[in-house]
């Protein structure tokens, strides 16, 4: 094992991903939706990755991680009857039923975390922690295939692959698998190793499937700043990636720092001269920090304009991987009124903010093993509302004549604000059409699949803008070509009903 890097991390340039889609190509296939979509979706907790708060069946012995859990389970259990147990928990937890409701109410993605133990059956828990309770997990990579990526494929539902847990722990917290006094993964080689060797392993089994909406290559890495161990581990990562599929994205952690992460996305891109096809997780909560915790729920939602990816959408691409509905008990407090009504407001404004500047997000969590989690599941923030709804389809194509309408309109609007601005500049407003039509085009594209539109906006729009260069020559003006894609995609989303 790890004989990819044989103990030792190298040096990596950044490498550039394939366009998110071809030039010339008019019809995105299914993989290129499911890659690029704008994704409505909520992470399948303590599966594969147990957290007692959320799953606490096999946490006997008051044991509070997943190593020292199964440890417990084998000795006292058996090893076979540990195996099964995971097994039926793996195979139970989400039910065809389950699959169609989630459809149903306009679910487009799940995050699925995984354990490095997981991978492909216990192969990569050599010299690790895990490697004496390896044997249960035999089947647990199978399963993820069978049961989940398959599974949610059957509902034009999409998979994200999230290696949530990595050895030594990109972070202290329990979803490493074990307690940890400090993250142990950023300063061995090793470690990495076998992470890298797990992602090599993920991206070429799971090559056939089109329902891969991207790879996490770890979860909440601890912050720091210039973050060096961080920065080489993701180079690593795409370059191992890159190898085997050239266009999956690659979602990189943004150690709580969004903005750190967008600009190195940003340089990047100039060092490879092309889309790095990377994507920047960010989680939202607002019930951890002392800060918080010190805040009147209404101070909280009116902050999150300021501190919600700010700034950060044109630089990368982003998701939102986990927010919930929760605010701490000292917050709740300082409020007199009505508890579910500022829940309700609480989450309708970070979707908002999440469908304005993110290309996707995921709640946390679908679901709990005693009740149904409040404020932390999904369904009851569904079913109350305070989650809006997302149509599955939409009832009426715009048609031609009205498109033709609204970019008369809009490309006199463009070419009187900058011509009066500055008349003595040579303007070249055909590209604002040029990006107009295939903004809209694309959209119109994208809805006919379940009433998708374009999420990874900076990835698709690098490859239609090159593709427009080509085609019409470079210049100082593609931002008037940017300009009139967003105003194209905007305009079908409006007039389709799209909801943003």
């Amino acid at each position: 094992m790890f004989s990819s890097l044989k103990y030792s991390m190298f040096e990596y340039d950044f490498v550039a991903a394939a366009p998110a889609i071809e030039p010339g190509n008019t019809n995105p296939s299914p993989r290129q939706i499911y890659q690029n979509r704008k994704n409505f979706g909520v992470n399948l907790g303590s599966v594969f990755v147990l957290e007692k708060f959320i799953h606490d069946r096999f946490f006997i012995n008051d044991t509070g991680a997943e190593l020292e859990a199964i440890t417990a389970q084998i000795h006292g259990c058996g090893e076979s009857n540990t195996k099964n147990a995971l097994e039926t928990h793996w195979t139970t937890f989400i039910s065809d039923d389950d699959w169609q409701w989630l459809h149903s109410v306009g679910v487009t993605s799940v995050r699925v975390p995984i354990g490095y133990w997981d991978v492909n059956g216990g192969a990569f828990t050599e010299g690790t922690p895990f490697a004496s309770v390896a044997a249960v997990y035999k089947n647990a990579w199978n399963i993820y295939k069978s049961h989940f990526v398959e599974k949610a494929g059957q509902h034009n539902i999409s998979v994200l692959v999230d290696l949530h847990a990595v050895p030594g722990g990109a972070n202290t917290g329990d979803h490493s698998g074990q307690k940890l006094d400090s993250p142990g993964f950023w300063n061995s080689s090793k470690y990495q190793a076998v992470a890298l060797d797990c992602l090599k392993f993920i991206v070429e089994d799971l090559r056939k499937y089109d329902n891969i909406a991207g790879i996490q290559v770890v979860n909440e890495a601890t912050y720091d700043n210039p973050a060096p161990s961080q920065s080489k581990y993701y180079k690593a990562a795409l370059h191992k990636i890159r190898k085997r599929d050239a266009s999956i994205p690659v979602v990189i952690s943004d150690g709580w720092s969004p903005g750190q992460w967008a600009e190195w996305v940003c340089q990047g891109e100039q060092q490879a001269g092309g889309d790095l096809g990377v994507v920047v997780d960010c989680h939202v909560y607002r019930c951890f920090d002392d800060s918080d915790k010190s805040k009147t729920p209404d101070a909280i939602i009116h902050d999150l304009d300021n501190t919600v990816l700010q700034g950060v959408d044109w630089k990368a691409d982003t998701i939102v991987g986990e927010y919930s509905g929760v605010l701490d008990g000292q917050t709740w407090d300082k409020f007199c009124g009505d508890r579910g009504g500022k829940v309700q407001e609480y989450l309708e404004h970070q979707v908002r903010l999440f469908n304005t500047r993110a290309a996707g997000s995921y709640f946390w969590t679908l679901k709990f093993e005693h009740g149904d989690g409040g404020e932390w599941g999904f369904v009851p923030m569904v079913n109350s509302g305070a989650i809006p709804r997302r149509p599955t389809a939409v009832k009426d194509f715009p048609s031609a004549e009205l498109r033709d309408q609204i970019l008369n309109a809009k490309l006199q609007e463009h070419s009187n604000y900058w011509n009066g601005a500055n008349p003595n500049e040579s303007y070249e407003h055909h590209r604002f059409e040029d990006g107009f039509m295939m903004g809209w085009n694309d959209t119109a594209e994208f809805a006919k699949f379940d009433g998708s539109t374009i999420g990874r906006r900076h990835a698709w729009k690098n490859a239609r803008r090159a593709e427009h260069a080509r085609a019409k020559g470079n210049s100082g003006f593609l931002w008037e070509w940017d300009q009139g894609f967003d105003a194209g995609a905007q305009a079908f989303e409006e007039q389709a009903g799209i909801i943003q």
